[in-house]
């Protein structure tokens, strides 16, 4: 009689909830350096969290960011916090004007959206960073 296999099938939410389970009985079972060190790296991470923003970019920007933070041997958070800084200032000193990029979204979430003419990042292309 030929032998059934079995498949496990585990709803997600329990395989992850095992997976935890499993990483934390190894890190249990490493000296007591590595898990002081692990911890300090987990309390650090957790300090960071509310420093931390994602946001979706044109690859193209992303890559002029990194290559500009990569020149100048900075972060790339650091020439993006930059940026931001500069744009909020021009900003609310009227000399940007968003609406003219905006319209109506199909989200549900949000009124607006804005789009941008191409012409605008190859601008930035064309100036060598």
């Amino acid at each position: 009689m030929a032998e059934r296999k079995r498949r496990n099938i585990l709803d997600p939410a329990v395989a992850d909830l095992l997976a935890g389970m499993e990483e934390k009985q190894a890190e249990a079972r490493l000296p007591k350096r590595e898990r002081e060190k692990i911890a300090r790296e987990r309390a650090k991470m957790r300090a960071r969290k509310d420093h931390r923003v994602t946001y979706d970019l044109p690859p193209e920007l992303k890559k002029q960011v990194g290559d500009l933070a990569e020149q100048m041997g900075v972060a790339a958070s650091q020439i993006a916090t930059y940026a931001l800084i500069q744009f909020l200032q021009s900003y609310q000193n009227g000399e940007v004007d968003l609406s003219k990029f905006k319209v109506p979204s199909r989200s549900p979430r949000y009124e607006w959206k804005l789009v941008f003419p191409k012409s605008l990042l190859e601008s930035v292309k064309k100036k060598k960073v």
